[in-house]
């Protein structure tokens, strides 16, 4: 009695190998390349104007007290400090939380924006989905060796991705790029398997 074996064809035989083979084969592990945080410095223009304007402030109400005799010393020092401190909470305290809650960590596949203090939100871009890397500098941000990375993905969440004044930030938009390119490269050989 003869025994009858159905035939497979030669591609119907290779697709799951070659499937199994490329799954199977773990790439590259994921290192890190870089950390940080927006620096201090890109704020030096906000701090400085934050500054003069407390000068100024405190001369005229100087000026004001000694013209009109209004005011004396302690009424003085007061409306000083008390202009002192409430322009200290609307525009040096958010530079201080915006700089403490905010960290940076580029993967040579993804990129982690942490944000929060107390309670924390991670996003998550991966890098095959960017599409355009910008590099900004301002003129503070030369002076000080900064740079803000803008980054454009076809991620739904994040079409935008604002890395923002940073130290070095050639060097990172320089390695997204290229791992970028690679992570595309890696996917179109998967694709071609």
């Amino acid at each position: 009695m003869e025994t009858v074996i159905p035939s497979e064809t030669p591609s119907s035989k290779l697709a799951p190998e070659a499937g199994a083979a490329a799954t199977a084969q773990p790439g590259p592990p994921e290192t890190e390349l870089w950390t940080g945080r927006t620096s201090w410095k890109h704020y030096a223009g906000r701090v400085s104007l934050w500054i003069v304007a407390n000068v100024l402030f405190a001369a005229l109400i100087g000026w004001l007290a000694s013209a009109r005799k209004w005011f004396e010393l302690p009424g003085v020092i007061w409306i000083v400090l008390g202009g002192v401190f409430v322009s200290g909470l609307i525009f040096i305290i958010p530079v201080f939380l915006r700089i403490i809650s905010r960290r940076y960590r580029l993967t040579s596949q993804r990129l982690f924006i942490e944000r929060g203090i107390l309670s924390q939100t991670i996003d998550q871009t991966e890098l095959i989905r960017v599409d355009d890397v910008r590099l900004e500098k301002t003129l503070i941000d030369r002076v000080f060796g900064l740079g803000t990375v803008s980054l454009l993905s076809t991620d739904v969440s994040d079409r935008l991705v604002v890395i923002e004044g940073i130290d070095d930030a050639d060097r990172v938009a320089e390695a997204v790029r290229t791992n970028m390119r690679t992570q595309r490269g890696k996917a179109l050989f998967v694709e071609n398997i």
